[in-house]
């Protein structure tokens, strides 16, 4: 914890006040456990998804074990393509930081999985629904490891 400044005035009711500027951080390691092989991917630049062996089955976000028949599922790469479902302008920037405001965020059905993501998409127009996209990975160190990853607009959906 660190004080940057200190405002004094007086309250309404004539008594002296003390503003204090404080600035906190927290820093912490956390284990991706699970889902270390999709973090692993967004670091090689390719999405990945789980799958099931017995009945086919695929899922994002990931799953260790498929919903369906309970057995483990695997890991395997996507397309890293897919088609918008929904989108917005966001006026105000993410807790964790790393993206300035306004920026787009879109509800993206993924290819090659059932599901998809909410994530940030390129650009100053706000997609339509059925715009086919296709995820760009970022150079650098974010300051969140899924902002590597942002999606460009390709098309529209035939």
């Amino acid at each position: 914890m660190r004080v940057h400044g200190v405002e004094r005035g007086v309250s309404r009711a004539g008594r002296p006040t003390s503003l204090f500027h404080i600035e906190m951080s927290q820093r912490y390691r956390h284990t991706a456990g699970f889902a270390d092989p999709f973090y692993r991917g967004i670091d090689q630049g390719v999405l990945r998804a789980t799958r099931c062996d017995g009945c086919g089955a695929a899922w994002f976000p990931p799953r260790p074990f498929c919903p369906v028949d309970l057995a483990e599922t695997a890991w395997y790469d996507l397309p890293g393509t897919g088609t918008v479902t929904a989108a917005t302008r966001v006026h105000i920037p993410p807790p964790f930081g790393g993206v300035e405001a306004p920026y787009l965020l879109a509800s993206i059905r993924l290819d090659g999985v059932e599901g998809g993501i909410t994530h940030r998409v390129l650009g100053d127009r706000i997609p339509e629904k059925g715009t086919v996209v296709a995820v760009k990975f970022m150079e650098g160190v974010p300051a969140h490891p899924l902002l590597r990853a942002a999606f460009e607009i390709e098309g529209r959906a035939a």
